[in-house]
């Protein structure tokens, strides 16, 4: 017999997307979950929207505050989940939603071993754009980076970090850049400043961009002394 398109839903695609959703989070709170799909296309595992909203996720470190997202046009498996078995997504989806990081947020993230060595790979960057320092990548391969602290203002951040050499000694180095968004897919750092390693001067850059590739698509950015807020649309493959 062929369940009501409300009973495939509380029975079983709510179950098998939450359980999905929670395979993805290292910890998710107050998790709520909305699905509209049609009689005729959900038996075809075809979803028309799904939105969700929680609060307190984490995501390989990174501390989410607040998180509100929707897709669209969703195929799934809906045969295996219907049998017990994990859903997947059959074909790539775009989520559009607005997720908001506290700066206590910000900060206990910034041990994530993601996030880490980003803003290393971000100062390895830096460095090679400034062209004049040619040995700086043997010269921060001699330091232990520990990120300490991040300070958010309107469309600034300012990120503090102990090095430690391989005599113990320590170092405190000092980021400090304006963060605003060029189009859809380009962050702008200017004016950039890094400051505080010992055998390179302070470094100062201007019009410095992070190209963050087709399947991400940012449509606004704020900062202030309390948060920061992203609203726009990011490509997610099963």
């Amino acid at each position: 017999m062929v369940k009501r398109k409300s009973e495939i839903i509380s029975r079983f695609l709510t179950p098998a997307i939450t359980f999905w959703l929670k395979s993805q989070l290292e910890k998710v709170e107050d998790l709520d979950i909305n699905i509209s799909a049609g009689d005729t296309k959900i038996l075809r595992g075809k979803i028309d929207r799904v939105f969700l909203s929680t609060t307190k996720a984490i995501y390989q470190g990174i501390h989410v505050n607040q998180a509100t997202v929707q897709t669209e046009k969703i195929a799934i498996n809906l045969g295996g989940v219907l049998k017990g078995k994990p859903l997947k997504l059959l074909q790539p989806i775009f989520v559009d939603g607005e997720i908001k990081l506290a700066k206590n947020d910000l900060e206990v993230s910034l041990q994530s071993p993601l996030l880490k060595q980003g803003l290393i790979d971000l100062v390895h960057l830096l460095l090679t754009e400034k062209k004049a320092i040619d040995n700086h990548q043997e010269i921060l391969a001699q330091y232990e980076f520990d990120w300490q602290e991040i300070t958010i203002h309107s469309e600034k951040f300012i990120l503090n970090a102990i090095l430690t050499n391989q005599q113990a000694q320590t170092f405190c180095l000092t980021l400090t850049s304006g963060l605003t968004l060029e189009n859809h897919h380009t962050l702008s750092l200017n004016p950039i400043q890094i400051e505080g390693i010992p055998e390179i001067p302070i470094v100062i850059l201007n019009d410095f961009t992070v190209d963050l590739g087709a399947d991400v698509a940012i449509e606004i950015l704020e900062l202030s002394a309390t948060e920061l807020s992203c609203q726009g649309k990011v490509k997610v493959v099963s």
